[in-house]
């Protein structure tokens, strides 16, 4: 039989637990810079389900579509979308709402991580 030598088995190193909580907090940073991009984008989409939805909206009209969805970005605080980027188009008795836009933040230092983004939903009255 072989004796185990106990004070061979140490546990990580000092350098190896820096390793590992530096590649955590790059996770972790990464993580609470991109989450917001995804969640705004998803209110987005819930927005434009929401004005496919709202019986009430003349979807004819370009300024009605344009100021239902304004007050609902303004009640979720989503202040990256402007009017140049909702695009408005008829087309047999069909209207299509798509909404494209780039979002972006501060990383570290001079890096910066972002996103483009492009959703659509077509109202069908």
């Amino acid at each position: 039989m072989s004796k185990i030598n106990r004070h061979s088995q140490r546990g990580l190193s000092l350098p190896t637990w820096l390793a590992i909580i530096a590649i955590f907090a790059f996770l972790l940073t990464t993580f609470f810079k991109v989450f917001p991009m995804y969640y705004e984008n998803y209110q987005i989409k819930e927005i434009l389900k929401s004005i496919q939805e709202d019986a009430s909206i003349d979807v004819k009209s370009k300024r009605a579509i344009w100021d239902k969805m304004y007050r609902r970005l303004d009640v979720n605080n989503i202040r990256t979308i402007y009017r140049e980027n909702v695009k408005m188009s008829r087309k047999d008795g069909k209207t299509t709402v798509t909404v494209t836009y780039e979002t972006r933040d501060d990383y570290v230092g001079n890096l910066y991580i972002g996103g483009a983004f492009s959703e659509s939903v077509v109202i069908d009255r």
